[in-house]
Order: structure tokens, then C-alpha cells, then sequence
């Protein structure tokens, strides 16, 4: 039997190419003041290894902050403190603000979630999914459609997540089917049914997600986005390969010109992106001291 699985990769090629929906509809949806999305954000951490604690959605705004998604079935204390170790890395590799919005499924008493531990605070938006009647909204969208007026597709993409007495799958299975009647193209309603599983990856057995892929609509699609993402897997494999051997180069004309390299230049030749290490290495004849190299790339 084939399966399919959406890792990291396809996880983000899927939302990667669909990014338009999120950038026309995502304030509307959330009912949350926030500057219009500029872009999709990529990021995965080494230090976060399994798919359950891999952030879930993150944008580049316009004003240059962060929009750093989640999902959750209920709120606790350790989904704050799991979230804050993520905000602090993103705000370690972008310096911008991180604003955190959490669907929360069941329902959470509060509009912010906030914890403090004296020194470190942290607060978070909670859209409170369980306050969205699903079964009504299914209702108005299907008649919208029917009367091909205008949607907001978030509203159709999220629906499984809203407060209904059907189980996931059939949320999910119905969704899709509601999709189908669109009046666009086929692209655009395997994209926006790749989303509605996505979106509930976490909420569903293996075998529930495994007899939604096998779904004869869908089949087709998901290995075209696992293609997708074994390509992207290798572009970047050589990319990561490229960054490895630039970091030698440097390291080592660091060392030729000092005799040694800190461990703090080190560090920060690690994280420094490609172009960054490329132009050092270019001006490395031109520096006199290892400060001068801390400042440029901390700059």
C-alpha cells in the first residue's frame, strides 16, 4: 500500500504555494488587527527534531514583524513555554518582533495567554476556535458558493477546526467535497484541500491522515508536493553544502590572519548566511582586529 507523507519540506511547499490565501484573508479570519502578511517564512530549528514540536506557521509582515501561528486542541502552561522557546528563536536569527496568534480548538477563557517568570515574560493572542459554529458556517458557506458569491477561504480551510459534534475526518472529508464546487480551477482546489489536511495534521491519527491522502482526488496531488519536496530537499542538501565549505574557508583565513578564532566568531560564522561569510571572506585582508569581524557579522 502507498502512502504519502507531508514532511517539513512538502509542509512547507503547501503553504509556501498557497501563501496568497493567507495574505488576502488572514485578518479578516482571525478578527485580529495585524499589518498585511509580505511573506512566508521557512523555519525550522535543528534543536526541534519531530513534527509535533515544529512551529506551525510563521509570516513576515509588512511592518517587519513576525506573525507566528499556532494550533492547539487546549492551552497550557508548557504549550507557552514550548512557544516562547521558539519566539526567542526566531527572534534570535530575525531581531523582529514576534507577535504569537494560538487557534485554540476547545476553547481557552481568555483573549491573551500570558505567563511570567520574573525576569521573562510572555503574552499571546487566543482566537478561540470553539466560538466558530461549524456546522453553521459549513451552511453559509455552501450556500455562497451555490450562489457563487464571494468567500473567504481561511473560513473554508479552517472549518474542520470549528466547533462541531462531527468527528475530524468527516469535518475534513466534507470540507474537501465543499471545495470541489468552487467554480476555479483544479490547481487551486487541490491546493485549498492540501491545506484543509494539513491544517488538521495534528488533530488526526496516522490512519485517519492516511485514508484522507488515499482519497482518489487527492492521491495525485500529494505526490506531485512530495516530489516537490524531495527536490527542495536536494536544492537544498547542494545550498547547505556550498554554506559548509564558505564557513572552512573562513574559519581558516580567520585563523591564518589572528593564529586563532574565538569561540564567539565561530558561533557567529555558524549562524551568518552564506552572502554574509562570502563578503567577509572577500574583506578579510582589509580587517585588522577580530572586533571588526564581530561587528560585521552582528551587523
Amino acid at each position: 500500500m502507498q502512502q504519502f507523507d507531508v514532511t517539513a519540506h512538502n509542509y512547507d511547499f503547501v503553504f509556501k504555494d498557497s501563501f496568497s490565501l493567507f495574505k488576502n484573508d488572514i485578518g479578516d479570519f482571525l478578527k485580529v488587527e495585524l499589518p498585511g502578511i509580505d511573506s512566508y517564512l521557512e523555519t525550522e530549528f535543528a534543536e526541534i527534531e519531530t513534527s509535533a514540536e515544529r512551529m506551525d506557521l510563521n509570516f513576515k509582515l509588512e511592518d517587519g514583524s513576525i506573525l507566528h501561528l499556532e494550533e492547539e486542541i487546549e492551552v497550557s502552561v508548557e504549550d507557552l513555554i514550548r512557544f516562547a522557546s521558539y519566539d526567542l528563536k526566531l527572534y534570535n536569527r530575525y531581531r523582529d518582533r514576534i507577535r504569537t496568534i494560538i487557534l485554540c480548538i476547545k476553547g481557552y477563557p481568555a483573549a491573551e495567554a500570558v505567563f511570567n517568570a520574573g525576569s521573562l515574560g510572555y503574552n499571546t493572542t487566543v482566537v478561540n476556535m470553539s466560538d466558530k459554529d461549524g456546522k453553521e458556517k459549513m451552511k453559509e458557506l455552501r450556500e455562497k458558493i451555490e450562489q457563487g458569491e464571494e468567500i473567504n477561504y481561511l473560513e473554508l480551510i479552517f472549518l474542520p477546526l470549528m466547533n462541531s459534534d462531527q468527528d475530524m475526518v468527516k469535518r475534513v472529508k466534507e470540507t474537501i467535497e465543499l471545495e470541489d464546487k468552487l467554480d476555479a480551477d483544479q490547481k487551486f482546489k487541490n491546493n485549498l484541500a492540501a491545506l484543509t489536511i494539513v491544517l488538521c495534521d495534528k488533530f488526526l491519527s496516522s490512519e485517519n491522515m492516511i485514508e484522507l491522502w488515499r482519497d482518489r482526488k487527492m492521491v495525485k496531488f500529494f505526490k506531485y508536493v512530495e516530489d516537490q519536496g524531495k527536490k527542495k530537499g536536494k536544492e537544498e542538501g547542494r545550498i547547505e553544502g556550498k554554506q559548509e565549505e564558505a564557513r572552512l574557508i573562513l574559519m581558516r583565513q580567520v585563523k591564518a590572519k589572528f593564529k586563532n578564532a574565538d569561540n564567539e566568531i565561530i558561533d557567529l560564522i555558524n549562524e551568518a548566511e552564506l552572502s554574509k561569510i562570502e563578503d567577509l571572506s572577500e574583506k578579510i585582508v582589509t580587517v585588522d582586529s577580530k572586533e571588526e569581524i564581530i561587528d560585521f557579522l552582528k551587523h
